[in-house]
């Protein structure tokens, strides 16, 4: 199925995959300690793993970014120093220390979570846990490459690996600040959503010590989060991104102008989105406003912002590049075809989550939208080539099995009640509409924008003038990942993400894809109705 170019890539993703799983089951298992005046400062470094975790992550994304440009060179370096490479027993050391990790950190009582918990050794121990993960990481190093490689490597972006540091820092840095003064900005959001309440009820109650405001029925706090930083920091950090994949059609630098636009109209939203959470909690429910529309109504608004972005930079001509070549900017068809149903679910989804209280009685609704959003495409979608195969469907078997065995998912108690509570003629139709749109709508959509669209977006920057068989590892773990983190269990949703990805590899035909996720979602809806195993759907 795959040529020795294309081995190596699948080895390489694998073995990053276990390195993350690793690393996740470490931090799951052992927690970090409460930091309590009398403790060593061994104790205090153990309680700053969480910051550290934050910074190497951010290092790895910058430098990561830095060397998108030369990556493909890197990579076929790589290749050439691994051929006739024995990685397998720097493999099987790595593993090994990983086990010795778990017991050491296990035996030592390091991250017990317990206040000033030193364990046998104290600072010894946290030493020795070091040297251990130092250990593994250098061995999983070994096993992708010989130390050749590496080193040559770090000599020659020793300027790349500076600067990714410099801004990993400069994120974690940005965050304290942040947090530290992230009551001006609150206050503002106060002052206005109090001005805004006023003209809707007359007997508006504040405490501006505690920035707690609302009607005698209903009050909110306007808490760090709250206040509007994070969506600052996501609609900054989107619009970087999006400039950056699409600076030839911007022009610069008039797009900067973007960013402090883009911050004031995400803070505006979220004054709007406090302002509403005390309408809705006066005047209708407080249980929806506390719970569904609280937690979607941000992202509802996030997203409305990075579209409306993303719409100014094409329909404005002050932001548009003055040079552009008329066919290759004109809107292409068929990734309108893979992308607008997938936007138009996510956005359905949330909207109807937000005015739902914990159960989305509204499903049926979005299955409709959708459904018409594909009909006014299917003049596209004929022309594409849909012939599967079946070894896709025993694709789709493994990941029904693999999603059942990493478990994980939410208790569905409250769904399966609310499914109960319904009418006898509404609970069928309910029922018909999430079978539907689970099998047939769901795959359909997201399979065209993450292996349709995405991977191969990913893969090449003219998507369609890209083999759908070509691999390519960013592409593939990215694009998974993506998909993985869409999905309530990440793990279970990156590693199915994977296997659909594969599935389409193997010819190259994205209805290999959707027969996969369909076969998949068909076996945990069929599981669902006969046991009443509704987690799997909450």
């Amino acid at each position: 199925m795959f040529g020795p170019g294309r081995g190596v890539a699948v080895r390489w993703c694998a073995m990053a995959g276990g390195l993350v799983a690793e690393g996740v089951a470490l931090t799951v298992s052992f927690d970090s300690p409460v930091m309590s005046a009398s403790d060593n400062w061994w104790v205090g470094l153990e309680a700053a793993a969480p910051d550290l975790l934050r910074i190497l992550a951010a290092f790895f994304g910058a430098f990561f970014l830095l060397l998108a440009p030369r990556l493909a060179a890197t990579l076929a370096d790589a290749r050439r120093c691994s051929d006739g490479y024995r990685w397998q027993p720097w493999l099987l050391l790595h593993c090994l220390a990983v086990v010795l990790l778990f017991a050491f950190v296990a035996r030592s009582g390091l991250g017990s979570g317990a206040p000033g918990a030193k364990g046998p050794g104290g600072g010894w121990a946290l030493c020795g846990g070091i040297a251990l993960a130092a250990a593994a990481a250098a061995l999983w190093f070994l096993a992708v490459a010989p130390h050749r490689y590496w080193g040559n490597f770090l000599s020659g972006e020793r300027f790349t690996v500076m600067a990714a540091f410099g801004a990993a820092m400069a994120a974690w840095l940005g965050g304290e600040v942040a947090q530290a003064f992230w009551r001006p900005m609150g206050s503002a959001a106060f002052v206005l959503a109090d001005r805004l309440l006023r003209l809707v009820y007359a007997d508006v109650i504040t405490e501006p010590s505690r920035l707690l405001l609302g009607t005698p029925g209903f009050r909110v706090q306007i808490a760090p989060q709250c206040s509007g930083y994070e969506g600052i920091a996501l609609v900054v950090t989107f619009l970087a991104i999006y400039l950056w994949l699409f600076r030839e059609r911007i022009r610069f630098p008039e797009a900067l102008l973007l960013f402090p636009i883009a911050v004031t109209a995400v803070w505006l939203v979220n004054v709007l989105r406090i302002v509403g959470l005390v309408i809705i909690g006066s005047s209708f429910s407080r249980q929806l406003s506390a719970g569904a529309f609280h937690s979607q109504a941000g992202w509802i608004g996030f997203l409305a912002v990075a579209l409306a972005m993303v719409g100014i930079t094409h329909r404005m001509r002050f932001f548009a590049a003055r040079r552009r070549v008329a066919v290759r900017h004109e809107i292409n068809p068929n990734a309108t075809a893979l992308l607008m149903p997938f936007l138009v679910l996510v956005g359905s989804m949330m909207v109807t989550r937000a005015f739902s209280d914990g159960f989305d009685r509204l499903y049926p609704l979005r299955v409709l939208i959708v459904a018409g959003v594909l009909l006014a495409s299917f003049r596209v979608y004929r022309m594409w080539d849909w012939s599967w195969s079946w070894l896709s469907v025993g694709i789709g078997g493994a990941v029904f099995v693999i999603s059942l065995g990493l478990g994980g998912a939410a208790d569905g108690a409250a769904t399966g009640a609310a499914v109960a509570g319904l009418g006898g003629g509404e609970r069928a139709i309910w029922l018909g509409f999430r079978v539907v749109g689970s099998i047939f709508v769901v795959p359909l959509v997201e399979e065209m924008a993450f292996r349709g669209y995405l991977l191969r977006r990913l893969t090449a920057a003219e998507f369609e003038g890209e083999a759908a068989e070509r691999f390519n590892w960013i592409a593939f773990v990215l694009s998974s990942v993506a998909f993985g983190l869409l999905h309530g269990r990440w793990m279970a949703g990156t590693a199915a993400g994977m296997a659909f990805a594969l599935a389409q590899y193997r010819r190259g035909k994205l209805a290999d894809a959707v027969v996969a996720h369909m076969t998949a979602n068909a076996l945990i809806a069929l599981v669902v109705l006969i046991t009443g195993a509704w987690a799997l759907w909450s």
